[in-house]
């Protein structure tokens, strides 16, 4: 076990467990035939599937692009070296900037992961 801690200050901790795996019961009962879908990643859509549904690229850093480019112009307005080193406003602004980038990759995350846990969910074979 050790903590991590990123670039936006945030603390995690990291460990290893051992534990039995489970296998997800069938989507339509054990009797049936399995139900396949494929995947075709894309940039329009994100994802398409084989049934014909599209998921689209939500494109998290161009809708939120004002927020990283104003805290960026303002770090780079600041002083960055001080009497001791760097200055206390130079790294406040820096952790700002990287929560805002550290928020835009946790959205990414989530919704990447949110939709592979549906697809495993809903389908037998991908």
């Amino acid at each position: 076990m050790r903590p991590v801690k990123n670039a936006a200050g945030q603390y995690h901790v990291c460990f290893v467990c051992t534990e039995e795996a489970d296998l997800l019961p069938r989507a339509d009962g054990e009797g049936g035939d399995l139900e396949p879908v494929g995947v075709d990643l894309g940039i329009e859509s994100l994802v398409t599937l084989s049934t014909g549904e599209k998921v689209g690229n939500p494109r998290w850093f161009e809708n939120e692009q004002e927020r990283p480019r104003r805290e960026q112009q303002k770090l780079s307005r600041k002083e960055k070296k001080g009497l001791g080193g760097l200055s206390n406003n130079w790294e406040r602004q820096r952790k700002r900037v990287a929560k805002v980038h550290q928020r835009i990759q946790d959205r990414r995350k989530d919704f990447i992961e949110k939709l592979t846990t549906r697809l495993a969910h809903d389908f037998d074979v991908i």
